[in-house]
């Protein structure tokens, strides 16, 4: 086996003398052919702007094509690093050869660079041919006895060039870019150990659960797997163009939260069947405090029902570098860990149980220390004396307006108090019990506006004011909301909350300045709805 120093060592030989040297010596013989044919120069004027183009476009389309070699079949375009799986996706649904396309690309740019005339007219023209044959009578024959009748097909159906069409399965360009640069960022900003990555399937169809703290644990499950994951997304994130142009082509799955889904379910379906990777976060939105949220029933269902492997994975430290009430994310370490896989069939018993090694507190360090800002989101009663809405914040202090109990937060997200007691935030958000707070309240009112928006798919904002629960009624000033027949009552970000109706109806209260947090439990409470 290949020790890591190693193959790094050969994988940079070979940048530098593809992309480097070779090019390089290729514009030499150009410039010998210019000058033994007395071939006129390229003005630099024009060159510079077409090199410059062509040199970005070959770049980003070998980058396409290295990323989706690596991602989907596990292997570099290397000899001793080949991929163990024959790819199809991605630039590889649109030409057996997309690499060299890619790297004739290139030279273009460099030729142009070069103001060189014979470039163009004899070297490039003869690189091709080389290449070709290369491909038709070493590279082809070589996959196919590998591939076998894999790579027949293949190749009936995929040209040697290139052909043209709307969309491909697997990673877009897109996702190249946000992978590629997002690895960079992840290893100064949110350094990242992986324990247990043999248990990651080098190809679908599979499914990776895991607990879900923070907005960035997508980026961290693919940065830790190294693999082509497709999330489930809200369909609120796809209800503009952006949106939709966005998360489609990082390969998301919409899918609604409020009511029945069933084309998420079919999209799931087919996803699997193509022998994607889905990645899952059953408790369906970020735990508000870090420790793990319950998993409807409707997901352990689902999963019972799945006849695809599933691997169980969690993050450690992804809620201190984001928690959900936060602003901005902070540095930190990660750890993500893989459990090993389970196999199909599967019982409710056996589904419990891979549930439970993700149900862990993520808890975390961050390098900065992280102001309490937004904190009464999650602290939305007192903790000491259970007063509702009392906690407000001062730079790095807590208070209760009503008892006076002060605490500092650390960089591990433990509070301390002025008495000198320290305790886990999580802990301590985990003792506001709602059945106690709100026993025997009758009436509840909102700090500062709401906005009520109703529809289906698509809402429209109704009214504005204050938000009320009088004996069993809710409303917003002079306007009622239903308040029977509830679906679900879930939270969209960090400040709206989400009703939605048997029927299919729902509504929306954007809460301005109060804690939607608070609502839900309260709600819960008042209607018994498991969120």
């Amino acid at each position: 086996m290949i020790q890591d120093w190693a193959k790094r060592v050969f994988i940079l030989a070979n940048l530098v003398g593809y992309w480097g040297i070779l090019p390089w010596l290729l514009t030499l013989a150009a410039d010998r052919v210019d000058r033994a044919l007395g071939l006129p120069r390229i003005p630099a004027a024009i060159a510079i702007g077409i090199g410059a183009f062509f040199l970005a476009a070959g770049l980003l389309s070998s980058l396409w094509t290295v990323v989706t070699l690596y991602m989907r079949g596990g292997g570099l375009p290397i000899a001793l690093l080949p991929p163990h799986r024959l790819v199809r996706e991605g630039p590889y649904a649109f030409s057996r050869h997309p690499l060299y396309l890619a790297f004739t690309i290139y030279l273009v740019g460099w030729g142009a660079l070069a103001c060189s005339t014979g470039f163009f007219a004899v070297v490039l023209p003869g690189f091709t041919l080389l290449w070709i044959a290369y491909s038709l009578g070493h590279e082809e024959p070589v996959l196919t006895r590998r591939f076998g009748e894999d790579y027949r097909t293949y190749k009936e159906v995929t040209p040697f060039f290139l052909r043209l069409q709307r969309g491909c399965p697997g990673p877009s360009v897109l996702f190249t870019l946000a992978y590629s640069f997002g690895k960079i960022i992840l290893r100064v900003f949110f350094p990242i150990t992986v324990v247990g990555r043999e248990h990651v399937p080098k190809a679908g169809p599979a499914l990776i659960v895991v607990n879900h703290a923070c907005y960035l644990d997508p980026i961290f499950l693919v940065a830790a797997s190294d693999r082509y994951i497709r999330f489930f997304t809200t369909a609120e994130m796809m209800h503009t163009s952006l949106g939709r142009w966005l998360f489609t082509r990082l390969g998301s799955i919409s899918i609604h939260r409020y009511r029945n889904d069933p084309q998420g379910v079919r999209e799931l379906l087919r996803a699997l069947k193509e022998k994607e990777i889905i990645g899952l976060f059953p408790e369906g939105e970020r735990s508000w405090d870090g420790n793990p949220l319950p998993v409807s029933d409707r997901v352990k269902k689902l999963l019972v029902k799945l006849d695809v492997p599933i691997v169980p994975a969690q993050i450690e430290g992804s809620y201190a570098v984001f928690p959900r009430w936060a602003k901005i994310p902070l540095p930190g370490r990660i750890v993500v860990r893989f459990h090993p896989t389970q196999c199909p069939p599967f019982s409710e018993e056996k589904i419990a149980s891979l549930l439970a090694k993700i149900a862990a507190p993520s808890g975390g360090r961050t390098a900065l220390l992280r102001s309490p800002e937004g904190i009464e989101k999650l602290l939305w009663a007192c903790p000491d004396c259970h007063a509702i809405g009392s906690i407000f914040t001062e730079g790095p202090i807590i208070r209760c307006k009503e008892c006076h109990a002060t605490w500092r937060l650390n960089r591990e997200l433990i509070l301390h108090s002025t008495d000198g007691k320290s305790i886990p935030l999580a802990k301590l958000s985990a003792s506001l019990d709602e059945e106690e707070i709100f026993a025997g309240r009758d009436s509840l009112l909102s700090i500062g506006k709401v906005d009520l928006l109703e529809g289906r798919d698509r809402l429209r904002l109704t009214t504005s004011g204050t938000l009320s629960y009088q004996k069993g009624s809710l409303s917003i000033e002079d306007h009622p909301i239903p308040f029977h027949n509830l679906r679900s009552v879930t939270i969209e970000g960090k400040n709206r909350l989400d009703i939605g109706f048997r029927n299919g109806e729902r509504i929306r209260l954007r809460f301005r300045k109060d804690s939607p947090l608070k609502w839900q439990r309260f709600l819960q409470v008042r209607s018994q709805v498991d969120v």
